[in-house]
C-alpha cells in the first residue's frame, strides 16, 4: 500500500525525524494556519505533481486563497485532489534523495543516496549503500548517523517496501528535515500493525470504487482459495469472471483482441467454496448495463471443484436478479472444464431462467471471446 506524503510524513515524525509544520486541509473554505511563506502540496498518489501544478510556493497570504481553491480544482495525473499538505517553507542548506527499497539481485534492502536531491532525481542517479540487516544500521558520510539509522529502522519496524525521501535536506539552522515522503507498506504485514487504518487506495493513485472494496473483503479471514482478490471496474459492458493462475490475463486479451469491452478484470481459484463464488458474482454483475456475462477458465487443477464452483455462480445469478430486481436476460458464456465437469453440465443444462451456452475444453479461449463478443454487440443492439 503507497502512503499519501502526509501519512508518510506521520511515521517520519513518530520515528524522530523531523518534518515541516503544517496543516491538512479538505476543504478550499479552511484557513490557513501555518506561517508564511508557505508550501502548498497536493495530496496525490502519482509522481511528478509539481509539473502539473501540484506544488505551489506562497510568499505571503495575499494569494493563499486562490491558489487553494485553483489547487482543489485539479486533476493530477487523473487523480482529482481532495487534500493539501501546506508546510512551512524550509531554509534549505543542502539537499539530499534518500530511499531504502529491496534490491532483487541481493535480496535485501539497499540504501541510495544522492547528494541532488529535488526534481529530476531519476537522470542525476545515486550511490546504492548496503545496509547491515542485522543490526539495522548504515553508514554515509552524507547524512546524519541519527537520522540514518532512524530511517532503516523504520523501514524495518514499518514493514515498508520502500522510503523515500526526496529530499532530505539540511537546513541553514544546521536541522535535518524531511521536505517529502513517498512510502509503501508491504499489506501482507497489516496484521502486525493494529494501528494501521489506512482507506484502501491503489498505486496508481485511483481510489477503489465500492465494488473493488467489497470484492477483497471476500477473501478477509477465510483462505479457503481466492474470490475477489483481484477485482478492478472497467469501462465496458461485459462482466468477466475468470479462473486464476494466469489464465484471466489471457483471457482479457482474448476477449479485447475479439472486439469485447470488459466490465472488469477478476478472478477466482484455489478450490473456492460455493460461498465466495456466490459473493463475486453478485458483486460482478451490480454494475449497469451489461450486455453479456462471459466465465472462463482452462482446464482447473485436480482440486478445484468444477460443480461446486459454477453452482455458486447460479445461485449468485438469482441472488443478484433478485436483490437488484431486475432480470438477467442477457448472454451467459461459460467456457470451464476440470472436477466435476460433467456433472456441472448437467446441472447447468436444467438451468432455464438464464441464456447459457455452454462451452468445454474443445472449444479454446480465443473461440469463446469471440462468440462472448458476437453475442453481447447483438443483445446491445436490440
Amino acid at each position: 500500500m503507497i502512503l499519501y506524503e502526509y501519512e508518510g510524513k506521520e511515521l517520519l515524525a513518530n520515528a524522530g525525524i523531523k518534518v515541516p509544520s503544517s496543516q491538512l486541509l479538505s476543504s478550499p473554505d479552511e484557513k490557513i494556519a501555518v506561517s508564511f511563506p508557505a508550501v502548498l502540496k497536493a495530496q496525490v498518489l502519482s509522481g511528478k505533481r509539481a509539473a502539473a501544478g501540484g506544488i505551489v510556493i506562497m510568499p505571503d497570504s495575499s494569494t493563499a486563497s486562490r491558489s487553494v481553491s485553483e489547487m482543489f480544482g485539479k486533476t493530477i495525473n487523473q487523480e482529482k485532489v481532495e487534500k493539501i499538505l501546506v508546510e512551512e517553507k524550509a531554509d534549505i542548506e543542502k539537499e539530499f534523495y534518500v530511499s531504502i527499497s529491496y534490491d532483487t539481485d541481493t535480496r535485501s534492502p539497499a540504501l541510495s543516496i544522492s547528494e541532488a536531491g529535488g526534481t529530476g532525481i531519476e537522470g542525476r542517479g545515486a550511490t546504492v549503500i548496503p545496509i547491515d540487516v542485522i543490526n539495522r544500521s548504515a553508514k554515509s558520510e552524507l547524512i546524519d548517523k541519527n537520522v540514518l539509522n532512524s530511517l532503516v529502522e523504520l523501514f524495518f519496524s514499518g514493514d515498508c517496501t520502500l522510503l523515500e525521501i526526496n529530499p532530505l535536506v539540511l537546513t541553514k539552522k544546521g536541522e535535518w528535515i524531511a521536505l517529502d515522503a513517498k512510502i509503501k507498506l508491504d499489506d501482507d504485514a497489516k496484521g502486525r500493525h493494529k494501528n494501521w487504518a489506512y482507506q484502501q487506495r491503489f498505486p496508481a493513485g485511483k481510489m477503489p470504487t465500492q465494488r473493488e472494496i467489497d470484492a477483497k473483503k471476500i477473501d478477509e479471514g477465510d483462505y479457503r482459495g481466492t474470490a475477489g482478490s483481484a477485482y478492478f471496474d472497467l469501462e465496458g459492458d461485459i462482466a468477466v469472471l475468470s479462473s486464476g493462475g494466469g489464465v484471466s490475463l489471457t483471457a482479457m486479451d482474448a476477449l479485447i483482441a475479439a472486439g469485447g469491452k470488459p466490465a472488469n478484470f477478476t478472478e477466482y481459484s484455489g478450490n473456492p467454496p460455493k460461498e465466495k463464488v456466490v459473493k463475486l458474482t453478485k458483486i460482478v454483475l451490480s454494475k449497469p448495463k451489461i450486455s453479456g456475462l462471459w466465465v472462463v477458465g482452462t482446464v482447473a487443477a485436480n482440486f478445484t471443484d468444477i460443480y461446486v464452483t459454477l453452482s455458486g455462480l447460479i445461485e449468485g445469478l438469482r441472488e443478484a436478479q433478485t436483490e437488484l430486481g431486475k432480470k438477467f436476460d442477457f448472454p451467459i458464456v461459460i467456457r470451464r472444464g476440470g472436477p466435476r465437469d460433467k456433472e456441472a453440465f448437467e446441472m447447468l443444462r436444467q438451468v432455464k431462467d438464464f441464456d447459457l451456452v455452454l462451452q468445454g475444453e474443445e472449444v479454446s479461449i480465443a473461440q469463446s471471446a469471440k462468440i462472448m463478443t458476437d453475442l453481447a454487440k447483438k443483445y446491445s443492439q436490440k
